[in-house]
């Protein structure tokens, strides 16, 4: 357990140089309403960083660390507000063809060489993932929705209906057949994607995909929940800082009580955000987790919009950190399912196991 602490403390604080250099480069600067494509020299620094293949296998070329240690890492790309889809192109991706035992595919992600995407969520506002596509002889139709990271040559694992019941099936997202409505996010854009009689190969089938898929979606719950927490902390800091540079009536905005209680307040619910995703990533207990999603997503908004008021007018110019907190906020705390449908699971949960 030590060594492991040990470890653990080493990537944050190589993550915490790494994110410091990028954070101060032209390409950290965001843009409202504009989709922007991922930085594939920023990606392959992060594949020798050893960041792309953290949780894979020493088998498959991976450092076969817990996921506990890939969401410290999560945290401090929070507090960097890091507009990078690492959890949507890298962790989730990870999960799957760890899976499927591919070696030659694997190898692909760690070396960053290839990107890939899970295409999972069927329609907005549902956790259905293996009914809005059908695969039939080599070739699938339908649609999917919220897809990360969908550039040139990428790879998408896609989860269809198949006559052997779920399956999650590798398509490249150059095939003919495909056509992408892509919106902008605060970490690069999302995809609607419509999938018409497209060529695909088959990688997981029947429990072996729903398995890997429910193993994703953790990973990438307890990871957001960490990076929500993270940006959450670093938001209030930036704003205490501010609160402590700004006058009104020859007093600093600090030093009036009705503010200073509001930061209070907002960092005690940042402490207990932090404590229940450490504590679900420790036990990885699915109700937990569910309540670390949830808290954490409510938090983050919270302290990003209060950050937003505090700074007054300066908060609501492009010039001002502060527009990009709520951005990610706003993505991560409703991406993977929302504050609301995360309760929701946990009450679900709950009540199955008092019933049981």
């Amino acid at each position: 357990m030590q060594e492991m602490d040990e470890f653990i403390a080493m990537l944050r604080d190589s993550a915490e140089g790494f994110l410091a250099d990028f954070q101060v480069s032209p390409g950290a600067k965001t843009e409202i309403a504009v989709p922007r494509p991922l930085n594939r020299e920023l990606w392959t620094a992060m594949a020798e960083l050893g960041w792309l293949g953290l949780l894979l296998p020493e088998s498959q070329g991976g450092l076969a660390l817990p996921v506990a240690a890939a969401a410290e890492l999560a945290e401090v790309m929070g507090r960097y507000r890091f507009p990078v889809p690492y959890i949507e192109a890298a962790i989730m991706p990870a999960q799957i063809l760890a899976a499927a035992d591919n070696e030659a595919l694997v190898a692909e992600l760690i070396s960053g060489e290839t990107l890939f995407s899970l295409a999972w969520q069927d329609r907005a506002g549902s956790d259905d993932a293996f009914a809005a596509c059908i695969y039939s002889d080599g070739q699938i139709s339908g649609q999917k929705s919220f897809v990360a990271a969908v550039e040139p040559g990428s790879q998408l694992l896609v989860c269809v209906s198949s006559v052997n019941g779920p399956a999650i099936v590798l398509v490249n997202s150059d095939a003919d057949g495909i056509t992408a409505q892509r919106s902008a996010t605060a970490s690069g854009s999302f995809c609607q994607l419509n999938f018409d009689k497209v060529a695909c190969t088959q990688m997981l089938v029947g429990a072996a995909a729903e398995q890997a898929l429910a193993s994703a979606l953790a990973a990438g719950r307890l990871l957001a929940s960490a990076f929500l927490s993270g940006l959450s902390r670093a938001c209030l800091r930036d704003t205490v800082d501010y609160l402590n540079q700004r006058q009104q009536f020859g007093r600093k905005l600090s030093s009036f009580q009705s503010v200073s209680h509001r930061c209070v307040d907002m960092h005690i619910h940042i402490e207990l955000a932090e404590s229940v995703w450490r504590v679900a990533a420790e036990s990885g207990d699915v109700t937990t987790l569910s309540a670390a999603k949830a808290r954490a997503s409510d938090v983050a908004q919270d302290v990003c919009r209060q950050a937003v008021q505090l700074h007054g007018a300066m908060g609501f110019t492009e010039e001002c950190s502060v527009g990009e907190y709520l951005r990610l906020a706003l993505q991560y705390g409703n991406w993977l399912g929302s504050a609301k449908n995360m309760r929701r699971a946990f009450q679900a949960t709950r009540k199955a196991e008092a019933l049981a």
